[in-house]
This record gives structure tokens, C-alpha cells and sequence, in this order.
């Protein structure tokens, strides 16, 4: 493989090198084509000519390529994730390499990534088909700006998806979104709607923002997929469980009330004014025994196909303790999430947890994830994504009917 970092009058003639000495593939990091007018329009051509049925190329105008698993860092910057399931293609260049700096702090592992930059030679969907067929890979993540040969795309979207989700953001939504997509790549934006129309049928996953796509990876890499829609809810706020169940119920998903057993086994751990229907409400008197056993009572209700439960996070752990000194309270957290972990491990359902302050005292929430449960610091982060995993669910039914 060879790496072209020449100006861009320069490409055709280090191409037709490459052809004389038989190298197969090539990353030109090079701009100055497509995007650039009429004159590397040209020069784009004159290079496509000179590598048809010798070299294959990813880009130009791109920041390179990555492969943990080939300890291989072809990027402007020297970065590379020691591991991960996740490929990434992205047609940015610079936004494209800071998600993938990002992914790592999100708590997503990016094994391969691809800056696709104009895509003159390989496209979109090359990369798809690749990765559909990569066992090292279990979810495909894009940042698209438009599409060449849509067709093409949505016709390897479709058969990748029967397999592992694919999870795209879409920019140039709008008609300057569009403009300024063309003037950065030279990719044609085409009608949102029909990107939107076109992604659902083929059972690719949008998102709207980097946060939303690495919220949906982590929740596709650590969950398993509901059964159903009927979704429990364990928190020590009452106000978290209705913001909890009202994104619930707006991404098609059902809160039920439990059997009137169930709901007598839970009144027997909680306090008297707490409400044991679902959502459970433990209360804010943090009673270690409702906190740690409510759960188990719940998953085991088969009527219900997943929970959502709220976190007793670092930071309210370390507050109820103020005087105990840090290392004792890290025993103390580990023990409690590892006990919790043990219940959720049991039952082959989705646990998605809420921890408001995850992202500034993140140690319970590094325990979880290192076990493969997913924690969200918002309720709206962890319904939608749980909404995700449902409707991927549906999806594979159809597929698979």
C-alpha cells in the first residue's frame, strides 16, 4: 500500500510509478481535486485512467486509514485504539479523525477506520461490503455527506444489515448543509427525505450527532435485543422515572404496570410511600437491600423484555460517605456494582443504566461498562437507545420472516 501526500499535480505521475511497480492499493491524502474546480476535476481523471486495473485508491482528500488489528496508524496524527468491533468510514476528514479520537473517551472501541474523503475510486458501498464480510467487525458506523451511486449503497446496506447494524449520521439536511457539503467533497447531498425513506428500508440505523451514534453502537456492542416492548423501570427518583417512561412511550416502547405478586414482592423491600407498579420508585432513602435485590424481582418477570435502571453512582455513593477516605469507598462501589452486575447477567435482557454524573465521577460507571452494560447520563440517552435495540429487533423479524 502507498501512501500519497504530494500535491495534487503531482498524483498522476506517482500513480503511474505505482502501476509500473505493481503496487495494488493507495491512500491519497492529497486535496486539491474535485472539490477544487474544474482543474482537478481533470486531474482526478487523469489519475482514475492511470490506475484502472492496477491500483485501487481510498480518497483523495482524506486523513488516512487505521487497523488496531494491524497495529497500523496511516493518519495525519499518530493515534490508533489499541482494540475494537467498531469500524468507521467518514467522507470528513477532520471531524471524521476527532470522532475517532472521541470514540475511545465515549467508551466505544474503533478497530478499523476509514477517511474516505471524495471517494473518486472506492465509494461507500466497497466499504461496506468489506466490512459486512470482516468477522473482526460486529457494528459498521458512517459519516456520510452524500452518496455516489446511491443504488449501489443502499443494495449493500441492505444485505450488511441482515448481519450487524450499520449506524449512520447523514449531514446536509438542509439546502446550504447540501451546498457546503458539494464544496468540501464534491459529494451530492440529494433529498433528506429521500436518504430517511432509504436508510429505513434498509435497516440502517440514523443518527443525528456523534453523541446519538456512539450512544446506539454502545448500546448494539453491550445488549442484547428485547423480546418485546414491555420495558421496567428501577429508580431512586421519581422524576427520573417519568422522564424515563415518557421517552419510552414516545419511541413505541410500553411501561407496564407488574402482576400483583410481583408488585407485593417489591412493597416488601421499599419503603411504604414508595411504588412498586412500574416504574418502581425506591425512594431517595437509598436502602441497600431495595437497591440491590428490587432488580433481580423485576428481570425475572417474563412479561418484561428489558430495564432501565438508575445508577448509585460515584458521586452520590462518595456523598453519603463523606468522611470515608476514596480507596475504601472504591472497594465499596465495586462491590455493589459487581453484586448488581451478577443480577443483570442473569437473564438475557437488556439492562441500560442511568448515572447523571458518569461523565464527571465515572468510576461505577467504568465498572459496568468494562462488564458490558451500558450507562447513559441522561434518561432520554438510555430510552433512545433502548428504543434502538427494539427496532432492530423488528427489523431482523422482518428480514428473517
Amino acid at each position: 500500500m502507498a501512501l500519497v501526500v504530494v500535491p495534487a499535480r503531482f498524483v498522476p505521475g506517482v500513480f503511474q510509478d505505482l502501476a509500473d511497480i505493481g503496487t495494488k492499493g493507495a491512500v491519497v491524502i492529497t486535496s486539491g481535486f474535485s472539490e477544487a474546480g474544474e482543474e482537478g476535476k481533470k486531474l482526478i481523471e487523469d489519475i482514475k485512467k492511470i490506475a484502472d486495473g492496477h491500483t485501487r485508491f481510498i480518497g483523495p482528500n482524506c486523513m488516512g486509514v487505521t487497523s488496531s488489528e494491524a497495529k497500523l496508524s496511516a493518519l495525519m496524527i499518530p493515534f490508533l485504539h489499541d482494540s475494537g468491533e467498531v469500524a468507521f468510514i467518514s467522507q470528513s476528514g477532520g471531524y471524521g479523525l476527532q470522532l475517532y479520537i472521541r470514540a475511545s473517551a465515549m467508551g466505544v472501541g474503533v478497530g478499523k477506520f476509514v477517511s474516505s474523503g471524495n471517494e473518486s475510486d472506492l465509494k461507500g458501498w466497497n466499504y461496506l461490503e468489506y466490512f459486512g464480510q470482516d468477522d473482526d467487525t460486529k457494528i459498521i458506523t458512517m459519516y456520510i455527506e452524500g452518496l455516489k451511486n446511491g443504488r449501489k449503497w443502499y443494495e449493500a446496506a441492505k444485505e450488511v444489515t441482515k448481519k450487524k447494524p450499520i449506524v449512520a449520521i447523514k449531514v446536509g439536511v438542509t439546502a446550504e448543509g447540501s451546498k457546503a457539503a458539494a464544496s468540501h467533497t464534491g459529494s451530492i447531498a440529494g433529498s433528506d427525505k429521500v436518504y430517511d425513506a432509504a436508510f429505513r428500508q434498509a435497516g440502517v440505523i440514523r443518527a443525528y450527532d456523534s453523541a446519538e451514534m456512539f450512544d446506539y453502537v454502545k448500546g448494539l456492542l453491550y445488549s442484547p435485543l428485547p423480546q418485546g416492548k414491555n420495558i421496567a423501570i428501577v429508580s431512586n427518583s421519581g422524576g427520573v422515572a417519568v422522564e424515563t417512561a415518557d421517552r419510552l412511550i414516545q419511541n413505541g416502547l410500553k411501561v407496564p404496570t407488574f402482576s400483583e405478586e410481583a408488585q407485593a414482592e417489591i412493597q416488601e423491600l421499599i419503603p411504604g410511600f414508595g411504588n412498586a407498579k412500574n416504574p418502581v420508585d425506591l425512594t431517595a432513602t437509598l436502602n441497600m437491600n431495595s437497591f440491590l435485590n428490587v432488580p433481580d424481582i423485576v428481570l425475572k418477570q417474563p412479561e418484561i423484555h428489558g430495564m432501565i435502571t438508575i445508577s448509585l453512582g460515584t458521586s452520590i455513593i462518595k456523598t453519603m460517605f463523606p468522611d470515608v477516605a476514596d480507596e475504601d469507598l472504591t472497594g465499596m462501589y465495586t462491590w455493589i456494582n459487581n453484586t448488581l452486575l451478577s443480577t443483570y447477567k442473569k437473564y438475557d435482557k437488556p439492562v441500560i443504566v442511568i448515572d447523571p454524573s458518569a461523565d464527571v465521577a465515572g468510576e461505577s460507571a467504568k465498572i459496568l461498562e468494562a462488564a458490558r452494560v451500558p450507562v447513559y447520563t441522561t434518561p432520554e440517552r438510555a430510552a433512545d437507545v433502548m428504543g434502538v435495540l427494539y427496532r432492530r429487533k423488528l427489523y431482523l423479524d422482518k428480514v428473517n420472516a
